[in-house]
């Protein structure tokens, strides 16, 4: 059987942040089997599932988890500043000296979003089938007015917007901005690799609320996984079942 989707599970040890985040417990189970279990439990056909990660010890906790792990990142896919075009990119190449072809579709879940559901990653795949995009980002709502996002220029506030109408704030009256939430990006691989990026010409959005958007990058943001998980606002069914 063809397959249609790469699921690539980004874990690189060396985080700076938090030491070995993506495997740090978070109530009682590694931050990457958090995305593991989410994907596995989302059942997408056609769907090769595997873990890209420069570590034996994250390759281990992968293959128990029953990901497949075909290698290890060599050196210039593991430092600080690679992209995350480029990991793409190395396990695309996997992809086709293993299998003489590319999948139509890619798909990239970041571990250090542990609350995106089964059914997030299911929606996002019907909305790349049936709908005219090339991409599906998952996205958070931000009740901001342009007025009232400011740049410092010279120690002074500068709205963003250039309005001399003043800062607005009533959230009844502004319409959300859109932002990334990290959580998952889906493309068509051919748009993927002809622009060198996740975003592809025609780009949709799929809108998580701001509990289940949490990225996990600082010790900070590592609380509040837990209190959110112990304040009972964590659907564990769709995320940890």
């Amino acid at each position: 059987m063809d397959i249609k989707i790469l699921a690539i599970i980004p874990a690189r040890s060396g985080s700076k942040g938090i030491i070995n985040k993506n495997i740090k417990l978070l109530n009682n189970k590694p931050l990457l089997l958090w995305t593991v279990d989410a994907v596995k439990k989302a059942k997408l056909e056609k769907c090769l599932i595997i873990l890209s990660t420069d570590s034996d010890k994250y390759a281990e906790i992968g293959s128990k988890a029953g990901l497949q792990v075909p290698f290890l990142r060599p050196v210039e896919c593991a430092g600080d500043n690679v992209s995350a075009v480029q990991v793409a990119e190395h396990a695309l190449q996997w992809f086709k000296n293993e299998y003489a072809y590319y999948p139509e579709q890619l798909m990239w879940l970041q571990p250090t979003s542990p609350f995106r559901s089964s059914s997030i990653i299911r929606q996002a795949i019907d909305m790349l089938d049936s709908q005219e995009v090339d991409s599906v980002i998952t996205c958070k709502e931000i009740y901001r007015n342009l007025s009232t996002l400011f740049t410092c220029n010279d120690g002074y506030l500068q709205s963003l917007s250039n309005s001399d109408h003043g800062v607005h704030t009533n959230r009844q009256e502004i319409k959300p901005l859109l932002t990334p939430n990290g959580a998952m990006y889906l493309c068509e691989t051919a748009v993927f690799l002809e622009k060198k990026t996740f975003y592809g010409k025609q780009v949709t959005p799929l809108i998580m609320n701001s509990i289940n958007s949490l990225d996990i990058d600082t010790e900070t943001d590592w609380a509040m996984a837990e209190a959110f998980i112990q304040a009972g606002l964590i659907d564990m069914e769709g995320v940890h079942g």
